[in-house]
């Protein structure tokens, strides 16, 4: 019987490396075609295949951090602060955007490459190129081949933050098998949540801990800012469809309070698209990056990294990824630092615990519809009172601990020596 299901698992494995090899040229031909849309670097593409366009430095261990995309990196930057200065630290992402973000941020404390695509050869020539000492895996999707080739060359490797939707965990049962081969690559996997733990025990029979959201890791205390109501509304993080139903519903009451309006897309390159949506609204659009928007309501915020003095100067965040299925809504602790009356929709399964308890605490709303946003947000500016108690119930939770840093520097520490 084991043997029957060893053999299964090899099989399943050969079965994914031979569709892989397969669909190289077809993998090649849709790289010039994002390369022609301007979704990737055409100066880089070479890394998707394996092949640095950077030097490697020799003279110190190498801890590589691979996280999918913006989002994911961010959480990371507890680790990059404390070992930039002691490792060389490799961070890979998938997208475009991603290393944008980097080479304006980080580019003195990391070296950043493009993750090779899921094929056996180059996820090998990636491996044997950069010889990492430790790997930390960031909330990122399963990639069977590379963390086969990783398992295989020994090399120690945690999973951090991990995490399965109630979506993924669906699918994944049909092959869970294959799916706890992939995680047995790891030598130790830490949830974010205990709901992504019951699920991938399910899933695994392996040992998950629990130490908390990395994510919502940080470095002190936050302060109530002190903000006049200035009638400033920010809606964040948001994805297709989600602006255009929002600003529907909320329009008359933009017109009627005045209400200035920064928006900030979750994928900044949708943003003409966003324009036209908005313009057939009624709405004249202005770009942040452009700094000639005081006439207009709205602005959309097309530059990264100026989302924290956004959340600064607002009184109410209404945060998106949440309105509509299959996201899983975004992290509502950051624009809570700021003292955020915050109002999210309930599909966010990505942090059903932190809403959950947030909603205890008066510290953000919930609705259900598109609709029920405007009724909200109308409550809220007619009642200062409320939105400043929310405001401050919001900074309060923020300053919970959310995750045990000193337990993951020690497992790196351990793990990297």
């Amino acid at each position: 019987m084991i043997a029957w299901y060893q053999q299964k698992k090899i099989l399943m494995l050969r079965i994914y490396q031979i569709l892989g090899t397969l669909l190289i040229p077809i993998i090649i031909f849709n790289i010039f075609i994002r390369i022609y849309r301007k979704k990737e670097d055409r100066l880089r593409f070479i890394e998707r295949f394996g092949k640095p366009t950077v030097k490697k430095n020799t003279e110190k261990k190498i801890l590589w951090i691979h996280a999918a995309s913006i989002g994911e990196f961010k959480s990371s930057d507890l680790i990059i602060e404390r070992y930039h200065k002691v490792f060389d630290i490799l961070v890979t992402t998938t997208t475009k955007s991603s290393a944008e973000y980097i080479k304006e941020f980080y580019k003195n404390k990391i070296i950043h490459q493009y993750i090779p695509f899921d094929v056996s050869l180059w996820c090998s020539r990636f491996l044997n190129f950069w010889k990492p000492n430790l790997i930390l895996w960031i909330e990122s999707d399963i990639w069977p081949n590379m963390l086969n080739k990783i398992r295989i060359k020994n090399i120690n490797c945690l999973y951090l933050n991990a995490r399965i939707s109630p979506t993924s965990f669906k699918k994944w049962k049909s092959t869970k098998n294959f799916y706890r081969n992939s995680l047995k690559s790891f030598n130790k996997i830490f949830a974010q949540s205990k709901d992504d733990k019951k699920r991938i025990q399910e899933l695994t029979n392996l040992q998950i801990e629990y130490v908390g959201n990395l994510k919502l890791a940080k470095n002190k205390n936050n302060s109530l800012i002190n903000k006049d109501q200035s009638n400033t509304i920010m809606i964040a993080s948001t994805h297709p469809n989600e602006e255009k139903e929002i600003i529907k519903c909320i329009k008359k009451t933009i017109r009627e309070f005045n209400l200035k309006i920064y928006l900030a897309p979750r994928h900044p390159e949708r943003i003409s698209t966003i324009k036209q949506e908005l313009n057939r609204e009624g709405f004249n659009i202005s770009l942040e990056s452009k700094k000639e928007y005081e006439k207009n309501n709205i602005v959309i915020i097309d530059s990264f990294g100026k989302l924290d003095q956004y959340f600064k100067i607002s009184d109410l965040v209404i945060l998106g990824g949440s309105f509509l299925k299959n996201i899983g809504g975004h992290n509502p602790i950051e624009p809570a630092s700021y003292g955020c009356a915050i109002i999210s929709g309930n599909y966010v399964d990505n942090w059903t615990n932190i809403y959950e308890d947030m909603v205890k605490a008066n510290s953000c709303i919930m609705v259900n519809k598109f609709e029920d946003i405007d009724i909200k947000m109308k409550e809220l500016l007619n009642n200062n009172l409320e939105i400043k108690k929310i405001q401050a119930n919001a900074i309060e939770f923020s300053n919970r601990s959310f995750f045990e840093k000193e337990k993951i520097f020690k497992d790196i520490e351990k793990y990297i020596n």
